[in-house]
C-alpha cells in the first residue's frame, strides 16, 4: 500500500546491536543468516554463531599478544611467548628495543661469554646517559615506596612531576635526592596523603633546610613554567595546591597503632569528622595540623574505651612531643560542644 515506506525500511549497511549477557556478546544484525535466515547472531571470543540454527558464521582471530608458554608441553628450552618488552612513554626511545636472551646450557664457554658481553653492550647502548640517569631515579622512588609504604599511584605522580621539572629546569646546584623527595612530597599531598616534611625528608637521609630550599626551588620552576604556557592548562603543580588541615594527619599515624581493624574505618571517620569541627570552631590555631590530629586520637581513643594507648604512645606515632599534645588535649577537652559530638 505504501511502497516507500517499505523502501525505508531496508537498510542498506547493517547494523549492529551488542547484547552482552553474562561474558558472551549477542548481536542482533539487519544481514540474516544464509541458512535459516535468522538475524540473531551470538559472538564468542573465537567463534560468531547464529542462535537459531547453531551455523557458525564466521571464526575470529585474536589480536591481542600471546602470553601462553608450551614449555611444559614441548621439548624446547625456551621462551615462545611472543610478547615485548613492556613499553613506557618517558622511555620513548627505549621501550621498543631489542632484548638479546642468554645462552642456556650446553655450547662452547667461549661463545657463552662472547653473547654475554654482546649482551651487555647492547643494553649499555638501549638507554642513553640521560636516560639511565633518569631510570635511576625512578628506581630510588620506588625502593622508597616500598619501604616507606607509599602507593603506587604516588609514585607515578611523583614521576610525572619530576619530567616537567628536568624538561623546564635551568637552576644548578640542586641534589638529586632533594628533587627526588620534593616530587614525593608534592605527589603525597596530591594523593590525599600528605606527610611531614620531616618524615619524606628522612627517607631521603635530608635535612630539613636542605629539603625545605629544594622544593622552593622545586615549586618556582613549575610556577614559572606554567605562567609562561610551557605547562597545559590543566596541569596541577604543587603551589595550588590547599594547605594541609589537621584531617589529613590521622589515617597514617592511627595505622601504627594497636587497634583492631574493625574499629579503625570508624574511628578514622570519627577522628576527621572531629578534626574538622575543631579546626572550624579555631580551637587550637596555634598548634600545627599533625598536633591537633594527635590531639583528636588521644581525645576519641580515651572516649571510647582505648585507655590502655598511652599518650607517649599516641604522640610518638605522630611524631610530635608529649608536652605539645598534653596542652592542645586540654583546650580540646574544655569544649563542650566537641565532647558531644563524640
Amino acid at each position: 500500500m505504501f511502497p516507500a515506506l517499505l523502501k525505508r525500511s531496508i537498510a542498506t549497511d547493517p547494523i549492529e546491536f551488542p547484547i552482552k549477557d553474562f561474558g558472551i556478546e549477542k548481536k542482533v544484525v539487519s544481514e540474516p543468516c544464509s541458512k535459516c535466515k535468522d538475524i540473531d547472531y551470538q559472538q564468542s571470543d573465537e567463534i560468531t554463531t547464529c542462535t537459531a540454527c547453531g551455523y557458525v558464521l564466521e571464526r575470529s582471530l585474536d589480536m591481542g599478544a600471546e602470553y601462553r608458554f608450551f614449555h611444559s608441553d614441548d621439548r624446547g628450552g625456551g621462551d615462545p611467548c611472543r610478547v615485548g618488552a613492556p613499553t613506557d612513554p618517558r622511555f620513548a626511545d627505549s621501550s621498543l628495543g631489542t632484548i638479546i636472551l642468554g645462552i642456556g646450557q650446553g655450547g662452547h664457554a667461549t661463545a657463552r661469554g662472547a653473547m654475554m658481553r654482546i649482551r651487555r653492550f647492547h643494553t649499555w647502548s638501549m638507554f642513553p646517559y640521560k636516560k639511565r640517569s633518569l631510570l635511576h631515579v625512578f628506581e630510588q622512588m620506588t625502593l622508597a615506596a616500598s619501604n616507606h609504604g607509599i602507593e603506587a599511584r604516588v609514585i607515578e605522580t611523583a614521576k610525572d612531576l619530576y619530567m616537567q621539572l628536568v624538561e623546564h629546569c635551568d637552576k644548578r646546584g640542586l641534589s638529586r635526592a632533594s628533587v627526588v623527595a620534593s616530587c614525593i612530597y608534592s605527589a603525597l599531598k596530591m594523593a590525599g596523603a600528605p606527610r611531614k616534611p620531616k618524615d619524606v625528608a628522612d627517607m631521603f637521609h635530608l635535612q630539613n633546610a636542605q629539603f625545605t630550599r629544594a622544593f622552593k626551588d622545586f615549586q618556582c620552576v613549575l610556577a614559572m613554567a606554567k605562567q609562561k604556557g610551557l605547562l597545559s592548562a590543566t596541569t596541577v603543580i604543587p603551589s595550588q595546591l590547599r594547605t594541609t588541615r589537621a584531617s589529613d594527619y590521622i589515617a597514617f599515624p592511627l595505622s601504627k597503632l594497636p587497634i583492631q581493624r574493625g574499629d579503625a574505618e570508624k574511628i578514622r571517620a570519627s577522628a576527621i569528622r572531629i578534626a574538622d569541627l575543631a579546626e572550624e570552631k579555631e580551637l587550637s590555631k596555634e598548634n600545627m595540623p599533625s598536633s591537633l590530629a594527635s590531639a583528636v586520637l588521644a581525645l576519641l581513643l580515651h572516649k571510647i574505651g582505648y585507655s590502655q594507648i598511652t599518650t607517649d604512645s599516641i604522640a610518638q606515632a605522630c611524631d610530635v612531643s608529649e608536652g605539645t599534645l598534653v596542652k592542645c588535649l586540654r583546650r580540646l577537652e574544655q569544649s563542650k560542644d566537641l565532647l558531644n559530638s563524640i
